[in-house]
Parts: C-alpha cells; sequence; structure tokens
C-alpha cells in the first residue's frame, strides 16, 4: 500500500511532492546521525 502512493506521487512530476520527500529524508538522516552520536537515548 505504501508503495503505491509513493508511486502515484512521484508519478504526478510535481515539485512539491519531491520537496517533501526530500524533507522527510533530512529528517529521517538526521535523526539517525544524532542516534548514532547519542545511542544512550535509544
Amino acid at each position: 500500500m505504501n508503495s503505491t502512493i509513493l508511486m502515484n506521487v512521484n508519478a504526478t512530476g510535481t515539485p512539491g511532492g519531491y520537496t517533501i520527500g526530500a524533507i522527510i529524508a533530512l529528517l529521517l538522516l538526521g535523526y539517525l546521525f544524532y542516534s548514532l552520536i547519542k545511542p544512550e537515548k535509544f
């Protein structure tokens, strides 16, 4: 189900969809790097 949603967002080709995806990806990367730096909180 999630893959169809992602494919529909990419199929439209709207810059907003790519912007939202980039923001989510950056937030996830930031969270992962933070968890690597301070693993005792997780």
